[in-house]
């Protein structure tokens, strides 16, 4: 899975403008000094990173595929009652 991180836009629209002039920066992310740009490039990565592991733990998509199957099973169940309620109204109205 490869998804491409804009980080000019992290960093001009989601970093508080009080935050970069604290820091004597610059509000736009290429006049930052090539250091600053990857200091700014390697805290959002790894950010990423962790989200996605938090979202993605094992034991909760295990848990969440377990759900899944019992739901389409249940729902699998509920088509065929009622198809077979259709079909019974069906032949009922034949007759």
């Amino acid at each position: 899975m490869i998804n491409k991180i804009n980080f000019q836009q992290i960093y001009e629209d989601e970093l508080a403008p009080t935050l970069k002039e604290s820091l004597e920066w610059s509000d736009r992310f290429f006049d930052l000094s090539h250091q600053h740009r990857l200091l700014v490039e390697d805290l959002v990565t790894i950010g990423y990173k962790q989200a996605l592991e938090d979202a993605l733990d094992p034991e909760l998509l295990a848990d969440t595929a377990s759900l899944a199957g019992e739901m389409g099973t249940q729902l699998y169940n509920f088509a065929n009652m009622l198809q077979s309620y259709l079909e019974e109204q069906t032949d009922g109205e034949t007759s």
